[in-house]
């Protein structure tokens, strides 16, 4: 059993360097394509009567931009955010948007194209009214309106908002503050560095400190998990690695990641998984209830360790091979943004919390993919 986890830990890393490889090759290709969208964009004039019940007809004057006719007059304009917003992405991917204008120059509608983001995060945007926020604005009006990201889907919603404004910045050829301060992500990310501090302190003095380590657990579902939602994932990771990463908003989950990957190398202990995971903390939490617990076999345990790296590998191959998964729904974490939460996650979760009543921490134990990554480097 020892060298089949050998084994599949060399194919996991070699899959993970595979997968950067391929990301930064593809990277490389779109930059050679100058000019040519993401999301390719087309309009019918089907389609922009819903918008414009007047027109009789359509015509391209720009990349991702038509002009709208009724008879001879100009009644509006449809355009595209791709390319000019095709660097900015939400939490899985960019966020392309088409935008009705009149022919005053006031936004009538905007709508979000398809896309790759995770369907609760996109479906809580969509609930909230998010994209009516622009309605009866004009284009300068636009370019500097401040939009609150919705909460649960911080990312995506932020990456809507940012997309408008670049694409407004073009149509105006003016300059805009695309990252204005927010003041409320920067409190959100000092108080996850607050609890990543204390995390450390237990993890360098576990003896000493197993009262403050429970509060800290509690500290980290409170604001890493309902809060901030600032936890660790496979989405995050492949996010990171395909899109980059976004310094501005998610410096405090780089920190996190960085230590929670160098750590189990150098001391080889699990750090993220033992003192700051939410949803880990969930499960001791509710392993406290006093009942009769259930005893997994040492041979039982190992062969849950080969099962839970076959996961990890099967899910890397077929994201390399490009089949297009929504890694979000692979893990329960999602479920800490409730206002986003899709009925199998919520499912999912539900059964995991359960089972720690009777079994000790079981999705931590026996299934993590992304706990599984974390402690690549340690002894098996």
């Amino acid at each position: 059993m020892l060298k089949i986890n050998k084994i599949l830990n060399y194919l996991i890393v070699l899959s993970i360097l595979f997968l950067i490889g391929k990301s930064i090759y593809d990277n490389n290709i779109e930059k050679q394509k100058l000019n040519q969208p993401k999301y390719e964009f087309s309009m019918s004039l089907d389609e922009t009567r819903t918008v414009f019940p007047s027109a009789d007809s359509i015509a391209q004057d720009a990349v991702s931009s038509y002009i709208v006719f009724d008879k001879q007059d100009v009644v509006g304009k449809v355009v595209n955010t791709s390319p000019y917003s095709d660097n900015i992405f939400g939490y899985n991917s960019i966020t392309p948007l088409t935008i009705y204008i009149d022919k005053n120059d006031r936004i009538v509608k905007v709508e979000l194209c398809p896309n790759r983001e995770s369907r609760g995060y996109i479906n809580n945007v969509i609930k909230s009214g998010f994209l009516e926020s622009w309605d009866g604005l004009t284009v300068e009006e636009a370019l500097t309106h401040h939009v609150d990201a919705v909460s649960g889907s911080t990312y995506s919603s932020t990456a809507i908002s940012q997309s408008l404004q670049v694409r407004m910045q073009e149509l105006t050829s003016q300059k805009a503050r695309l990252h204005s301060w927010d003041w409320m992500l920067f409190v959100k990310q000092m108080c996850v560095l607050a609890v990543t501090i204390l995390a450390l302190i237990c993890f360098f003095n576990p003896k000493k400190t197993k009262t403050l380590r429970r509060v800290t657990l509690l500290l980290s579902i409170l604001i890493l998990g309902f809060w901030s939602n600032s936890l660790l994932s496979l989405a995050m990771f492949y996010n990171w690695i395909t899109n980059g990463v976004s310094l501005t908003m998610q410096w405090a989950v780089i920190f996190i990641a960085a230590v929670s990957i160098i750590l189990p190398l150098v001391t080889k202990k699990s750090f993220y998984c033992q003192y700051l995971c939410p949803f880990g903390a969930v499960q001791e939490f509710v392993g406290m209830i006093p009942v009769k617990k259930i005893t997994v076999s040492a041979k039982l345990y190992k062969l849950f360790s080969v099962l839970r790296k076959v996961i990890l590998l099967t899910l890397i191959v077929l994201l390399a091979l490009g089949f297009g998964l929504d890694l979000s729904m692979t893990e329960p974490f999602s479920v800490f943004s409730y206002q986003s939460i899709i009925f199998e996650v919520a499912l999912l979760a539900a059964v995991i919390v359960i089972a720690s009543i009777f079994i000790k921490k079981p999705w931590c134990n026996y299934l993590c993919p992304t706990g599984t990554v974390l402690k690549l480097g340690m002894r098996n």
